[in-house]
């Protein structure tokens, strides 16, 4: 594996802004550059010989070379009190060196812990948690807390906000993980949880500051949910919720998966009670989840302060703490960088990362896939293509129940990796990826559509 040089940290921004977010040609890039910069200074030729496939979107935004909106973002984040970390950065997560979409940049609000150091635990779930899920999700979250994890999750109502709430109130660390710019405090509801997070973790995004939350950035984001943890726990999800692309994800990357079981029947279980069917780990506490891996983390986690949350937690009492006004927590310092972080006040950098943003938002373009020439495939071969859904790992078995033969799926998967369409993950998952379709065959396709 080719190293990631660090370099000037403008053009990682500008790789990310060029390519997109959870783009793969990215870091396809970087590696074959060996930096972010390499790939600034190249030229078209060197682009289009470089063995990495290129959208010709994506090529137009890789020959503009000017930097200009991301050294203002640099000086913006300096100022506010925000971290902005790179491959090439000792903070970066050495976890998302693993993801083939790993982010070309964090944004940081708060201080980033060490993951390597410490078990962290993707929780999510349904934003219409029943008062089920509501109970499962704050237990869950407290007793992860008590045992010394990091409980991950988006920041979104419902499991999300309540898994968070309830592991702060326990005194535990959390991280969320965010689908907008870093200043953009999305759901307004958690405006409150937003600054306990930051106070007693981090917030992260990579998304620049000023982006707007989009229904597309919430999938794109959950990858880095999963990738941040060693474990992901869903509680209640429908079977095409965001939880289970997250779920999807964590299998995908090789992450273990566990699913609460549901009532058998309610719309909102479908998900994880499916999970279940497939091999995820029951869990009924988060004495299940952390029993796995105290051997690897002796000093940090403790199974027997799990099982405390078997006590009652009281959900709304530990959800409504954290969903009033911000109270005294604006007097309180924010450690984005220890040092300088505990000189300035938290009023300040929530004031200038919350009120005065500098720069219109930022309009971010998923990174089109690859070009594929479907004259290599079959007919049979492009109608399974077709029955994926972009994006969402899958299983050979999921993409039969369309209606083709297991054998043949099977078969057309080795078909469409060889050809660039899909890509294979962790647990026998499989990748669709959007293409730019070349050839006679994907001609009379795109007049189809």
């Amino acid at each position: 594996m080719v190293i990631i040089v660090k370099d000037d940290k403008k053009y990682w921004l500008w790789l990310s802004h060029a390519c997109g977010a959870g783009s793969k040609c990215a870091l396809r890039l970087a590696r074959t550059f060996r930096s972010a910069k390499n790939v600034y200074k190249a030229s078209e030729k060197d682009l289009k010989n470089c063995g990495v496939r290129i959208e010709n979107k994506v090529l137009a935004r890789l020959l503009c070379k000017n930097t200009s909106e991301e050294e203002r973002i640099l000086k913006w984040c300096r100022d506010g009190g925000v971290q902005v970390l790179v491959p090439g950065d000792a903070a970066y997560p050495k976890s998302l060196f693993s993801l083939q979409d790993m982010p070309m940049v964090l944004y940081c609000m708060g201080t980033i812990p060490t993951f390597e150091d410490q078990f962290n635990c993707a929780v999510v779930g349904t934003r219409t948690m029943s008062e089920y899920g509501k109970k499962m999700a704050c237990e869950i979250g407290a007793g992860l807390a008590r045992a010394g994890a990091c409980v991950v999750s988006g920041l979104a109502l419902g499991v999300d906000g309540a898994a968070m709430a309830a592991a702060l109130e326990e005194g535990g660390i959390t991280v969320a993980v965010l689908g907008c710019g870093i200043d953009v405090v999305y759901p307004k509801q958690h405006q409150s949880l937003y600054y306990h997070v930051a106070e007693r973790g981090a917030i992260l995004t990579e998304y620049a500051p000023g982006v707007s939350p989009s229904q597309y950035n919430f999938p794109v984001r959950n990858r880095i949910i999963s990738g941040l943890s060693q474990g992901v726990c869903i509680i209640e999800g429908e079977m095409k919720s965001g939880a289970l692309i997250t779920a999807r994800h964590g299998l995908f990357q090789g992450r273990d998966v566990y699913a609460v079981p549901g009532r058998v029947g309610d719309k909102s279980s479908e998900g994880a009670n499916y999970l279940l069917t497939q091999g995820a780990t029951p869990v009924t506490s988060a004495v299940d989840i952390v029993s796995n891996y105290e051997f690897l983390y002796p000093h940090t986690l403790k199974v027997g302060r799990a099982a405390l949350a078997s006590l009652p937690v009281d959900a709304d009492s530990a959800m409504r703490k954290h969903q009033v006004a911000k109270r005294s927590i604006g007097r309180k310092t924010i450690a984005a960088d220890s040092s300088e972080g505990r000189e300035k006040s938290r009023k300040d950098k929530i004031k200038r990362a919350k009120n005065e943003p500098i720069f219109p938002p930022i309009e971010e373009n998923a990174e089109q896939a690859p070009q594929i020439n479907m004259d290599a495939l079959s007919e049979m071969d492009i109608k399974i293509y077709e029955a994926m859904t972009p994006d969402v790992p899958m299983l050979p078995d999921e993409i039969s129940r369309a209606g083709f033969a297991l054998q043949q799926v099977m078969t057309s998967m080795t078909m469409l990796e060889i050809a660039g369409a899909v890509e294979a993950g962790a647990g026998g998952y499989f990748l669709k990826r959007a293409a730019d379709i070349a050839g006679n065959s994907g001609k009379n396709m795109e007049e189809q559509d």
